[in-house]
């Protein structure tokens, strides 16, 4: 069975071809475990939970049929920790926590601890939560993902560690993906940790992730700036963000840029200066490829795609196919959004199309 079953998967089908071969291999060969994981994991993945449930509760009544090698340890792993997902999902935390601990029986399966601490989260047992998720960081950082990174910070901060909390800030934007608010987040975890410059340029995410997908008004974003360097003033000398603000405000003004410092390299202040040079073509062919060197932050950013290209409309006059993908990036994250129309004008016109 196991030979059969290998040489579907390496036949070089996929797709629906694929799950066809895999659904029909199942059902005539009904002691089959691996099979069953892998199609319960296709519907996982593909949002079918019923399905999903069903072909891992099967997997589960063969498990006493097969042989227990390594790769099937792996299955039954995978298995347990898949169904800790779906009750997670369905608020059935008792039963997550059972599959989870069930998932965790080899040094290799680690990563199922990190499940029980988001099971944990959920049943607002905040205090063990963040007790697993500090022994997790301590032992197992290398297996942390984007998710895991996140519920530690909120804990943190629920837990007023503001400087660990920070870190844990850090340590997301280098991994995890862009979302509405964490800018804000960020800034009060920076202001709280005593990072006022990074504190200010992370709130300034959040509104230019927001401009990508919508006009927005730069009026009050100046103004917000004004409030914010009176606020400043009122707690002391403004010498420590004198220069953040005064980049910020450069960004929506035609005041130039006049900016030397560097705080703890931080990447959105490397943007901020970048955009800039962009914006009054002044960005050197050294500085467009830091520029694009910084994609990984801005992923989910229409933006950022949108100047790319007009630096490479500059730079690369010549070669501007190569930077057509930033344009179709921009029209996949929003085809409706702000920068879309332009972006579709621009490849068009590049296949020599005229808006006639």
């Amino acid at each position: 069975m196991n030979k059969e079953y290998e040489n579907i998967k390496n036949s070089g089908i996929s797709g629906n071809e694929l799950l066809v071969a895999l659904t029909e291999f199942e059902l005539k060969n009904i002691k089959h475990f691996n099979s069953k994981v892998d199609l319960g994991g296709f519907y996982l993945l593909s949002g079918d939970i019923q399905r999903a449930v069903d072909f891992f509760r099967r997997a589960e009544g063969v498990i006493p049929k097969n042989p227990r090698d390594e790769e099937t340890l792996k299955a039954i792993a995978i298995m347990h920790g898949s169904l800790a997902q779906i009750y997670l999902i369905q608020s059935e935390y008792d039963k997550a926590m059972e599959y989870a601990k069930k998932a965790v029986f080899e040094e290799s399966n680690k990563q199922y601890l990190f499940l029980q601490a988001h099971i944990l989260t959920a049943q607002d047992k905040q205090d063990e939560a963040l007790a697993l998720f500090d022994e997790l960081y301590h032992t197992q950082r290398d297996l942390m993902a984007a998710d895991d990174i996140r519920a530690f910070m909120y804990l943190l901060a629920t837990a007023k560690r503001f400087g660990d909390c920070a870190a844990m800030v850090d340590l997301y934007f280098e991994n995890g993906p862009f979302f509405n608010g964490l800018g804000l987040f960020a800034s009060g975890a920076y202001e709280s940790s005593g990072q006022a410059n990074k504190a200010i340029l992370a709130a300034f995410l959040d509104y230019e992730f927001i401009s990508g997908y919508t006009e927005t008004d730069n009026r009050a974003f100046l103004e917000n700036i004004d409030i914010l360097e009176g606020q400043l003033m009122q707690k002391g000398p403004l010498a420590e963000t004198a220069a953040t603000i005064r980049l910020l405000r450069c960004l929506f003004d035609n005041s130039d840029l006049v900016y030397t410092r560097g705080h703890n390299a931080f990447f959105a202040e490397h943007y901020c200066v970048l955009k800039k040079k962009i914006l009054s073509f002044s960005l050197s062919l050294s500085e467009f490829e830091q520029y694009l060197q910084l994609e990984r932050y801005f992923t989910l950013f229409p933006v950022y795609y949108w100047h790319l290209w007009q630096a490479a409309l500059v730079h690369y006059p010549d070669s501007l196919a190569s930077y057509v993908p930033a344009l179709q990036k921009i029209i996949l994250l929003d085809k409706d959004g702000r920068y879309a129309q332009p972006a579709w004008e621009e490849m068009t016109k590049l296949m020599g199309y005229t808006a006639e």
